[in-house]
């Protein structure tokens, strides 16, 4: 069995991006569970070479450097149980309820309170590293959400009183809760087939806002709707098209709608990479 790695954790007033600093410090040979924590962001990066919103101190910005021992094709999966990780968190300190949407947005009553973004570098056959950035919105910051994220996004803070937002507001007590909780999921993908299917298992369980709904699918190829049906062994998201058509995504933005899943046919993939 794998022993947790030790974190190691390096405090930064300010840096453009934690995940650029994470991704200097793996070329540069930095060690397995080394994280990068800091109270402001200039240039927060999401998803598909989006801005993060993280300019201020109203949040937990942290990336983790892991010299993973597991296969490169599950990769995609460490992005994915960074997100379970964050949503098992919040509920064990809080006691709110998050659901996961694909690949790896943490939602708390239909609105995004995290994001992760999850990169890696392989040689020679193997992964030589991955870095996971977590984004997690604590407080509303200063003035409110722009207009334009305010109908998708939320903070910890808008759904606790009490104790429960003393814990949430504690950032050390959250930022340990969450790594111990990404060090178990990690663990279960270096056991191979099957922890990583376990892992799948759990994030199904959590991704409500995704399984068994009806979506649409937007990548560079095109649009279309489907209902989501399950992951697959890499994470990826299988959808059934109206046609019937069962299709892998792989990298996509996906919009939730309304529907139920049935049975799916033949497999094709859509993917922007």
């Amino acid at each position: 069995m794998r022993v947790k790695p030790s974190f190691s954790i390096m405090q930064v007033e300010q840096t453009d991006s934690t995940n650029r600093m994470a991704r200097a410090l793996a070329e540069g040979g930095a060690g397995d569970g080394t994280v990068i924590v800091a109270r402001r962001q200039t240039a927060g990066r999401g998803r598909m070479g989006r801005s993060w919103l993280s300019s201020g101190e109203f949040g937990l910005w942290f990336s983790v450097v892991f010299r993973p021992e597991f296969e490169p094709n599950l990769a995609g999966l460490l992005g994915i149980g960074a997100a379970v990780a964050v949503a098992c968190a919040i509920d064990k300190l809080t006691g709110v309820r998050a659901d996961l949407k694909w690949p790896n947005d943490v939602l708390i009553d239909g609105r995004k309170v995290c994001g992760v973004l999850a990169e890696a570098s392989t040689a020679d056959g193997g992964l030589e590293w991955a870095v996971v950035g977590v984004g997690i919105n604590l407080h509303l910051p200063e003035g409110g959400f722009p207009p334009e994220l305010e109908p998708v996004a939320t903070a910890l803070a808008e759904h606790l009183t009490g104790p429960a937002a003393e814990a949430a507001a504690d950032r050390e007590r959250l930022l340990e809760a969450v790594l111990d909780e990404l060090a178990d999921r990690r663990a279960l993908l270096d056991q191979g087939a099957v922890g990583a299917a376990s892992l799948r298992d759990e994030a199904e369980r959590l991704m409500r806002a995704t399984i068994g709904r009806r979506i649409t699918v937007k990548a560079m190829s095109g649009q279309f709707e489907a209902v989501a049906v399950r992951l697959d062994e890499e994470g990826g998201l299988v959808v059934l098209k109206d046609s019937g058509e069962s299709v892998r995504v792989t990298s996509a933005d996906v919009s939730i709608g309304y529907g139920s899943a049935e049975t799916a046919g033949s497999t094709e993939e859509v993917s922007d990479r």
